[in-house]
């Protein structure tokens, strides 16, 4: 994590990992993120690649495992 508070725009902001997927919703112009690494979730902002919030197993924005 960098001394602002925000991460990389490839790194997980949870683990560090680079193992990140992720999934462009272009109606709310954000990132739809998942760590392969540890498995957290979490929403990017698109043109700041700030952290949005952390997605839950039961968000549209990231898909559940079933």
């Amino acid at each position: 994590m960098s001394d602002d508070g925000t991460t990389g725009r490839l790194e997980c902001p949870f683990c560090g990992a680079y193992e990140v997927d992720r999934l462009f919703i272009g109606s709310l112009r954000i990132d739809a993120c998942t760590c392969q690494a540890c498995g957290s979730r979490w929403d990017e902002d698109v043109s700041t690649g700030r952290y949005r919030g952390r997605g839950s197993g039961e968000s549209v924005l990231a898909p559940r495992d079933v």
